[in-house]
């Protein structure tokens, strides 16, 4: 089941969104994990298991820890329920891969072990996995957030709103709202939430999809300056429009259940670096590496090293590089088991490394703000590029042709063919959408005021606002509602990791 599925739309959410509304405290809690687990089971079918695996094993995990007095004691029982967590992961989502690359470095077949791999993996496997490792964390480092019912572990996992694609939610932020009983439900402002997502997901992305869908199955060899680019822009938008609307309908979602999800986005595509962007883009889960790869080991090493100086560098420094390199490179790896994801990573992880180095503050210092964000596109934009490309060769073709030095010929595949009327609108949408424009505009008329009018002209005004907004979401809800009818709703990319 998925947020764009008639089902999910016309049948399980008016049910949820009843009960959910009318049932209090306790009641409200397990009516919802109910339906997450229903939500899970309709979308996943039997792998619901492995979800309610992960619940179970992490309870328990989080019991033990809890009820140790001593913290070596509990820093074991942590260490033991992280590493069944990524071995959960591993095997689920990297096996196969593994599999693959010790096949091919060895010359060797080795099909008695492959019986045994899984043939896919758990959506949301990636997300919940995160979730528990941050659990377990937070419940070591303060043992009073343990969730001693169960019910509430189910619920951080199994939400149905972000079980698939997150955001991730921080369980020491997440836990008054599980516990606690007092949260108001925000129903229009959750509604127009959802719809502004769904209208960006199904109107924007899944249209541009056409384009880029189209531009990618041209052989890398075929590709040409203009299609490169082309294609890697339209997936810049796309994957940003498709990623920022389901957070904005999981938001939706449980601001009209009473649960404040936290931000995924703030128009990375105005970012003056690359560390501002990975401050704007995918939020919760660059914070999730902050908080529990980046400083435990940078702050780790600090430690270990006396000195102010290693190898003529300052400490701080070196922590800063090898930190940024790990933690890039799990950034990588985590978005899905093949070679240029983990080439994404560290090419981030490369311009993180510069910019603190020297080029930030030379950047901040000299260089014009506009040209500054120019920067960062154009890194970020190259870096989707090897995002999106299916294999490590089709990535350095693609990247030939971006910088003109592909062999493409421009006579059988040219831009015109993967383009057309609807694409362009979606384009533009898509460029508006991605920029702060509609915060302009009210700063723009913020000084404006209308005091010194008659109240029977302001009643009048605020009517007709209040209605031009009502048919605004209306519009974009009927439009969706008739693009998913017409068969053109895909899947969301980021259930691929």
């Amino acid at each position: 089941m998925q947020f764009g599925s008639l089902i999910f739309l016309f049948l399980f959410l008016p049910v949820v969104l009843f009960f959910g509304n009318i049932l209090k405290s306790k009641s409200k809690k397990y009516f919802l994990v109910l339906a997450g687990f229903f939500f899970y089971f309709f979308g996943m079918g039997g792998q619901l298991l492995i979800l309610l695996f992960s619940i179970i094993v992490n309870w328990i995990f989080g019991a033990l820890i809890s009820g140790s007095s001593k913290e070596k004691l509990s820093f074991r029982i942590t260490s033991a329920g992280v590493i069944l967590n990524i071995l959960i992961l591993l095997y689920y989502k990297y096996s196969g891969f593994i599999l693959d690359n010790i096949e091919s470095l060895s010359g060797t077949e080795l099909h008695g072990i492959r019986t045994i791999l899984p043939s896919g993996f758990p959506i949301g496997i990636s997300f919940f996995t995160f979730v528990a490792i941050s659990y377990l964390v937070d419940t070591h480092r303060n043992k009073d957030l343990v969730f001693k019912d169960p019910m509430d572990v189910a619920f951080i996992f199994s939400f149905f709103p972000k079980v698939f694609s997150g955001p991730i939610t921080f369980h020491q932020r997440f836990f008054p709202e599980v516990t606690g009983s007092g949260i108001k439900s925000s129903f229009e402002e959750g509604a127009k939430r959802f719809v502004y997502g769904m209208g960006k997901k199904v109107l924007i992305a899944d249209t541009l999809a056409k384009c880029v869908n189209g531009i990618f199955e041209v052989p890398s060899g075929d590709l040409t300056f203009g299609l490169a680019w082309v294609g890697v822009l339209t997936f810049t938008l796309q994957i940003f429009m498709d990623f920022s609307g389901y957070t904005d309908m999981a938001v939706g979602l449980g601001k009209m259940l009473g649960f404040n999800i936290p931000e995924n986005f703030n128009y990375p595509y105005i970012a003056v670096s690359i560390r501002d962007f990975w401050k704007r883009w995918h939020i919760t889960l660059s914070n999730w590496l902050q908080l529990y790869i980046f400083l435990p080991i940078a702050y780790k090493m600090m430690r270990k090293i006396d000195s102010d100086y290693k190898f003529g560098i300052k400490v701080e420094n070196i922590a800063y590089y090898t930190a940024s390199f790990i933690t890039m490179l799990i950034c990588g790896i985590w978005h899905g088991a093949e070679w240029t994801f983990l080439i994404w990573g560290l090419f981030h992880g490369f311009f993180l490394i510069i910019e603190h180095w020297k080029l930030g503050k030379f950047l901040k210092k000299k260089v014009w703000k506009p040209l500054r964000i120019l920067y960062a596109m154009i890194v970020v934009v190259i870096g989707w590029g090897i995002f999106r490309a299916p294999d490590t060769s089709y990535a350095y073709d693609l990247l030939s042709s971006m910088f003109g030095f592909g062999g493409g010929e421009g006579t059988r595949h040219f831009v015109s063919l993967y383009t057309n009327i609807e694409i362009v609108i979606a384009i533009i949408a898509g460029i508006l959408v991605s920029f702060p424009i509609s915060n302009m505009v009210r700063a723009g008329i913020g000084p404006l005021t209308f005091d010194k009018l008659p109240g029977s002209i302001r009643s009048a005004i605020n009517v007709f606002s209040e209605m031009v907004c009502f048919f605004f979401f209306l519009g974009i809800f009927i439009v969706s509602i008739m693009a998913i009818l017409g068969g053109t709703y895909s899947p969301f990319i980021y259930f691929r990791f």
